[in-house]
């Protein structure tokens, strides 16, 4: 017996993966962007989440917010390609945040290891 779930999303550009990650994005304010991650962040996901944040981040954005207060699972694999898109906004100029629940476990997971981004973290 399989089973199927379907993600439902209010926000206006869902980016779905089958089961396992709901990427969304919006622009908040003119310059900003936000990339909302929820679901599992892995091997099998992290690609996803690195393509859509180098299109961000080659586009003419001032700020990048990665929301990640919606990750239920994070990886090391999810981890880098997050750290990424953080190094390459940065690079580029972009102010990047890193938002975080701060009851979280990706927040415990991020503070256990020597992470170039985590002075841009905001917990939530």
């Amino acid at each position: 017996m399989t089973t199927s779930r379907h993600t439902l999303s209010t926000s206006p550009s869902p980016v779905e993966l089958p089961d396992a990650l709901r990427l969304t994005t919006h622009r908040p304010a003119p310059g900003t962007a936000v990339v909302e991650v929820a679901g599992d962040l892995d091997l099998a996901t992290a690609p996803r989440l690195r393509e859509l944040i180098t299109a961000r981040a080659t586009s003419t954005l001032t700020h990048l917010v990665i929301d990640l207060c919606g990750v239920r699972f994070l990886s090391a694999t999810g981890l880098a390609a997050v750290e990424h898109g953080y190094l390459l906004a940065t690079e580029r100029g972009i102010a990047c945040t890193v938002r975080v629940d701060a009851t979280g476990r990706a927040l415990r997971v991020i503070r256990l290891l020597p992470l170039r981004f985590a002075e841009a973290l905001e917990p939530a």
